[in-house]
């Protein structure tokens, strides 16, 4: 009695979080681009492996960034054409929705409603957004990322990692039960459940390149073993404590311009309207 009780709390507290999720995904009127993305200048700068990050324009997105402290609030890693011999049913599906531009550059993401999904690129054209490319990586070790990511198409969004994350990022008088390490595994951390850019971080992790490590004091490593930039031996962070901006401000990663910059012939002079 008390499981049947049990699973029709646990059922009503889902579609409760389900609509209150619904709610926090629609898009708000005040979001502003700051930048208009070329997207053809896009489409010939970005990578296969590439990840994008995203600032994201509904109420979650908000959460997220004031949370983190950071302007990004998704992430998403770039597949070019690679879905194009998917066998996958769901995949095919989407890629017949879309133009043959389209096809050939596409995202995985983690989407708080839909779980992961592939999408277009062309889906951020409206939005602030900034290409991080992983430094140094090899070719192979850059296609088991790609790979991995694409397996877990289907999978569900954690929103119990969400919140561990919330939780962690606020002061600790406000999360006095649960003590976490940057080896401590946040929210369900099933192979099933995973968010935006602890799905990406995983894929990266699983070939030992990692985001934004934690070093160990000084005191606990000889320096003259030592054999890597940080000049100190590093510690993984579990993959479901990285958040969209660690991609931002891990040294790994490079940040790629393509609007402006990457184009070169750049005049600062003559881009103003005259009055």
């Amino acid at each position: 009695m008390r499981n049947e009780s049990e699973k029709r709390s646990n059922h009503v507290l889902k579609r409760i979080g389900r609509y209150l999720l619904k709610r926090l995904e629609i898009p708000l009127p005040s979001y502003e681009q700051r930048i208009i993305n070329n997207m053809q200048n896009l489409y010939r700068e970005i990578r296969p492996g590439d990840v994008l990050l995203v600032e994201g324009r509904s109420k979650l997105s908000q959460i997220i960034q004031i949370i983190t402290k950071s302007a990004w609030s998704h992430a998403a890693i770039y597949l070019a054409n690679r879905l194009d011999h998917s066998t996958d049913d769901g995949v095919q599906s989407i890629l017949n929705g879309l133009g043959e531009t389209e096809r050939q550059h596409m995202l995985i993401e983690a989407d708080a409603g839909n779980g992961v999904i592939a999408v277009s690129l062309s889906k951020y054209q409206d939005y602030n957004i900034r290409i991080c490319r992983p430094f140094g990586i090899s070719p192979q070790d850059l296609e088991v990322v790609m790979g991995d990511a694409v397996g877990n198409l289907g999978n569900h969004y954690d929103h119990e990692n969400l919140t561990d994350l919330v939780l962690l990022l606020l002061p600790s008088f406000f999360n006095p039960f649960k003590k976490r390490t940057i080896q401590a595994c946040l929210g369900g951390c099933t192979e099933y459940k995973v968010i935006c850019s602890g799905m990406i971080a995983n894929a990266f992790q699983k070939v030992g390149y990692p985001i934004v490590p934690a070093l160990l004091p000084a005191s606990d490593v000889d320096n003259h073993l030592i054999n890597d930039p940080y000049g100190s031996k590093l510690i993984m962070r579990h993959y479901s404590q990285i958040v969209p901006r660690d991609f931002d401000l891990s040294p790994n990663f490079e940040i790629v311009k393509y609007n402006i910059i990457g184009l070169g012939g750049f005049d600062y002079k003559s881009i103003w309207a005259k009055e």
